[in-house]
């Protein structure tokens, strides 16, 4: 099975709500009319062409039933008997024979029989009408002639063309070879009961591939991202990989080996020494946290120096010590702000608190900055940045990275929430990696600090700066936050 019919099956199993309820619909419109409808009589009368060729007469046959079931002709031929209105009419043959069956289905089998006969002598005087009009014009022709023809010749002998002429207008009259005769009058009435069955396998099977199709246009309709196929085909960004959600041992690991392959992805990009990798997500999005925690830890796994910046000042952070905000005020300190983290060659730099103002401090420079000074003792630098289109800082932190994945969420975020983020990060000149799709259901992992743990500097001499005025370039509530601290 090929890749895109892999895609065709997820999107119609995304949607199988939708095969269902037209499944449910087409076979209740099959089925629902057979449940109450009750049973109808078809009553046969067949005519017959003889005189001719069988060959001959199988195609003029064939001609009669098309003249036949044209509606114009049954509505003539019934305006002219007492047939019931609701007593509906049609010609067959009879394989490829020169016999006519004309059907006629009512409600009950007498209706149907008397209907069939009266309905057969109709077309068949009709028919034959035609045809003895042509051959009385015929005879009537040859009569003329006979009547300039002399019945003897000169020599007293009977005149041959007379004789002729005679017998031509005798078989004129006499011919019945291109006449309809009635073979059976009253050839048998059928019963037709409701093929329940029958319209049950059809409506089932008829509703299954209509709900597939209905499915099928949703998904292309759809704006909602839902697999890797949709962001790739409706918003041109690259996917790189799907981070389902946790809860089992075989979605923890796959999820795991998501996130590995996530990491091999970066590691095999042509990087700096000391790279930095920002993460951000969609409008209305999360998950960057959650895929950066991972990201890091598996690089820090791999014996790579690595630091985690929290930079999208997640409310649940708890509050507290020196942060992102800090080392944007003082970047040639932020070694020693830094905190161990759960892994072995990883640090930690916490967002800071939501209540400080830190747009002052969030320019290119001090950005450029922080990350330099990291990068000294660094492999690689991962940015947790807010949503790219509700924070504009997220702008600045991704245009100072060398490379920014997007954090699609699945189902919630749109084609036009990613397209807008490629755009402005390209417009910022920051380097989109590509799309990973994560699953809202993960919930974010946090990788806190070693518990017990302190900056890996001294942090009393750092607080004792800030404290005696270097805190000053600070805004006044933060300054009172890592005085307190």
């Amino acid at each position: 099975m090929n890749l895109t019919w892999k895609r065709h099956i997820e999107k119609v199993r995304q949607r199988w709500w939708v095969v269902v309820v037209v499944a449910v619909l087409a076979l209740s419109a099959a089925v629902g009319p057979s449940l109450f409808a009750r049973p109808t009589y078809v009553g046969k009368t067949t005519l017959a062409l003889p005189g001719r060729s069988p060959t001959e007469a199988a195609l003029v046959i064939v001609g009669y039933m098309t003249i036949f079931n044209d509606p114009a002709t049954i509505t003539r031929l019934a305006a002219t008997t007492k047939i019931p209105k609701d007593v509906t009419f049609e010609a067959r043959t009879v394989a490829a024979s020169p016999i006519l069956s004309i059907e006629a289905t009512a409600n009950s089998p007498e209706v149907a029989q008397d209907a069939a006969q009266d309905m057969a002598e109709a077309f068949r005087a009709d028919i034959n009408s035609v045809e003895q009009t042509g051959g009385e014009k015929y005879a009537a022709e040859l009569q003329r002639q006979l009547s300039e023809v002399p019945p003897y010749a000169p020599d007293g002998s009977v005149n041959p063309y007379f004789v002729a002429l005679q017998s031509r207008i005798d078989d004129a009259r006499s011919n019945s070879s291109d006449l309809l005769q009635v073979l059976q009058f009253r050839a048998g009435v059928i019963l037709n009961t409701p093929k329940i069955a029958s319209m049950l396998v059809l409506g089932a099977a008829g509703g299954l591939v209509l709900g597939i199709l209905a499915a099928l246009g949703l998904a292309a309709l759809s704006t909602r991202l839902t697999n890797s196929a949709d962001i790739r085909d409706k918003t041109g960004v690259a996917p790189l990989v799907e981070v389902p959600a946790a809860g089992s041992v075989k979605r923890d690991s796959l999820r795991q080996d998501r996130l590995r392959t996530l990491a091999n992805l970066v590691s095999l990009e042509d990087l700096p020494e000391s790279a930095v990798i920002a993460l951000t997500g969609t409008r209305g999005g999360w998950g960057a946290r959650d895929v950066g925690e991972g990201l890091a830890e598996l690089l820090a796994q791999q014996g790579r120096r690595t630091v985690l910046i929290y930079a999208d000042r997640d409310p649940s952070e708890p509050p507290g010590g020196p942060s992102f905000t800090d080392a944007l005020a003082h970047s040639s300190m932020v070694h020693g702000m830094l905190k161990d983290g759960d892994v072995k060659s990883l640090k930690i730099l916490p967002a800071g608190s939501t209540l400080v103002d830190r747009y002052p401090l969030m320019t290119r420079d001090n950005i450029v900055a922080v990350l330099n000074k990291l990068r000294t003792g660094a492999d690689n630098i991962i940015v947790v940045a807010p949503s790219i289109a509700e924070t504009a800082e997220t702008q600045l932190v991704c245009a100072a990275a060398d490379v920014t994945i997007l954090v699609v969420t699945r189902g919630s975020s749109r084609v036009d929430d990613v397209t807008s983020a490629a755009e402005t990060l390209e417009k910022v000149h920051a380097a989109l990696l590509g799309a990973v799709l994560i699953d809202r259901s993960n919930g974010n992992r946090r990788i806190p600090p070693s518990a017990g743990s302190q900056p890996s500097g001294p942090s009393a001499n750092m607080y004792g700066n800030l404290s005696n005025g270097a805190s000053t370039s600070l805004p006044a509530n933060e300054s009172r936050r890592v005085s307190s601290g």
